[in-house]
């Protein structure tokens, strides 16, 4: 009779811890978020790996490669993007943020035309919590520096722009948390240097992300 009940009491521990277990991992994100303080501002970094792809459209002066001004080339690019953030949030409402990329873009239609280098961004984002994972929406400004290469022509570009962004973030553990977020960028650059015949590039691009964010 003992020993049926101590093999029922070892049972149930083991289906509670079971079950106990089960249960705070699904409400990680809810029990995080709800104890987290807005009294402070809270201090982020993020890491994120970026898909992206649009339309870039290529301005020039004339000259063998057909590029003009008043009939600029319209043609798909993709590639991807290593992008570092530094940010604050306040009242667990409204993010200010700064990052950095690194951009690597491939022309669709030939694999000779290139582009890659760096773009800055500052911005902010409104958070909405909800019990799954919290949504963010936000916007701002965007600098760039790349180099621009054409077949055997290169040249320095600088730009500015303006992106908007939705995504969503779930916290691990007080510390870790996991996000994915998608932004729509449109930038103006003008060549400074080189001796491409591309004067000016326009993109509309979109460009989707995921990473990882610590807060310190």
């Amino acid at each position: 009779m003992r020993k049926k009940i101590l093999h029922t009491v070892l049972v149930l521990l083991a289906l509670g811890t079971f079950t106990g277990t089960a249960w705070s991992q699904s409400v990680t994100h809810n029990y995080v978020n709800t104890t987290r303080s807005s009294a402070i501002a809270h201090i982020l970094v993020s890491q994120s790996v970026e898909g992206e792809y649009g339309e870039f459209e290529i301005s020039g002066a004339g000259g063998t490669l057909g590029l003009s001004s008043s009939s600029p080339k319209v043609s798909k690019w993709r590639g991807y993007n290593l992008s570092q953030t530094l940010g604050v949030e306040i009242m667990k409402f409204i993010q200010f943020n700064v990052s950095h990329s690194m951009m690597n873009m491939r022309s669709s239609a030939s694999s000779l035309e290139r582009l890659g280098g760096s773009r800055f961004s500052g911005g902010a984002k409104l958070v909405f919590t909800a019990p799954l994972a919290n949504l963010e929406a936000g916007g701002g400004v965007i600098g760039t520096r790349y180099d621009y290469q054409r077949y055997l022509s290169t040249s320095d570009f600088y730009g500015s722009g303006l992106y908007y962004s939705l995504g969503f973030n779930y916290f691990m553990s007080e510390r870790v948390s996991f996000f994915g977020q998608a932004k729509s960028i449109d930038e103006h650059s003008v060549r400074t240097g080189g001796n491409s015949e591309a004067k000016s590039i326009n993109s509309r691009t979109t460009n989707i992300g995921t990473g990882f964010t610590l807060w310190l």
